[in-house]
């Protein structure tokens, strides 16, 4: 009696570790475009995959295989080529994509219990999405390009961005999608000095790791860096790209020529030099921000300008 008691626990606890054991599979491409196959493990209380850095794949023999996390450009859980236009779009962030073909940005978080990936979205979100419902994870996408041999003359001729206008007679503008985690985002068009330039903005963004830590393009009234109101120096000494505009504000320059606030106002704005107009966040560490401003820029010529025209 005792010797069948045993056995039924003995079986009972290989049917658990069978239980536990049964994580999703990945293929983890790396930068140098090698690739290694295994089980997505975890370990610790907290049931995590990626631990200090490191990713984790299981393998027959029982071990684990440890990458750093910037040395994979790709978690692939789906196999296969992935189409052009996903690839094209894939941008200075981490990518997801799902078996769905669904795409969008962010920060891959972690991977929990063999089956659950954690994922940030652009407003500073946490997410859960169940592996088995996730085709591809970029992590680096230079290195995920090269691993599936992409290029921009192998894949089908796109429309030219609309950032790429350079009208600046002022019949039309244009939309520029300006990254919080960027610290210089092309505006899209060259003005001259005097050129009056229209900034209609839009969003919000994070400013810092805290959810809480929001700004709209008028900025944020409070410092992300010490939770007190704004002004050109914090206590730790940290200076703003435009000291005297509030923290994670829509700012801008012309060239390499001194910041300048843009905020939510609908007048324009005359241009201080000649040059290419870039777009930026009044911050001073836009790593741990999240999230984007939408901006439509229009121009036309400056007060001088058009009384010169109007002279002759």
């Amino acid at each position: 009696m005792l010797r069948r008691y045993l056995s039924s626990i003995a079986i009972a606890c290989c049917a658990c570790s069978l239980l536990l054991a049964a994580t999703e599979r990945a293929t983890f491409i790396l930068t140098d475009g090698e690739r290694k196959s295994g089980t997505v493990v975890f370990h610790g209380d907290q049931h995590e995959n990626l631990i200090n850095g490191y990713l984790n794949l299981g393998v027959d023999n029982g071990k684990d295989m440890t990458f750093p996390i910037d040395q994979v450009a790709v978690i692939d859980f789906a196999g296969g080529q992935p189409p052009t236009t996903e690839l094209a779009r894939l941008g200075a962030r981490h990518t997801l994509v799902t078996r769905n073909g669904a795409a969008q940005s962010g920060r891959f978080v972690n991977m929990i219990g063999g089956d659950t990936l954690l994922w940030e979205n652009e407003a500073g979100q946490q997410q859960q999405y169940a592996i088995r419902d996730v085709a591809r994870v970029y992590l680096n996408a230079q290195g995920a390009r090269t691993a599936f041999n992409y290029s921009p003359a192998t894949a089908a001729p796109a429309a030219p961005p609309a950032a790429a206008a350079t009208d600046v007679s002022g019949a039309r503008g244009i939309t520029v999608r300006v990254d919080a985690q960027q610290t210089w985002t092309d505006g899209g068009i060259n003005v001259t000095q005097g050129d009056l330039v229209t900034f209609q903005a839009s969003g919000q963004i994070r400013i810092g790791p805290s959810q809480g830590q929001i700004a709209t393009p008028d900025g944020s009234s409070q410092d992300p860096r010490e939770g007190n109101r704004y002004g050109s120096r914090n206590r730790r000494g940290v200076r703003y790209p435009a000291p005297d505009v509030a923290p994670g504000a829509l700012i801008g320059r012309v060239g390499n020529g001194a910041p300048f606030g843009i905020g939510m106002q609908s007048q324009p704005i005359p241009m201080p030099a000649s040059g290419r107009l870039m777009l930026g966040v009044n911050d001073d560490d836009p790593t741990d921000n999240a999230g984007a401003f939408n901006v439509i820029v229009s121009s036309g010529r400056g007060v001088e300008n058009r009384r010169s025209r109007s002279q002759r």
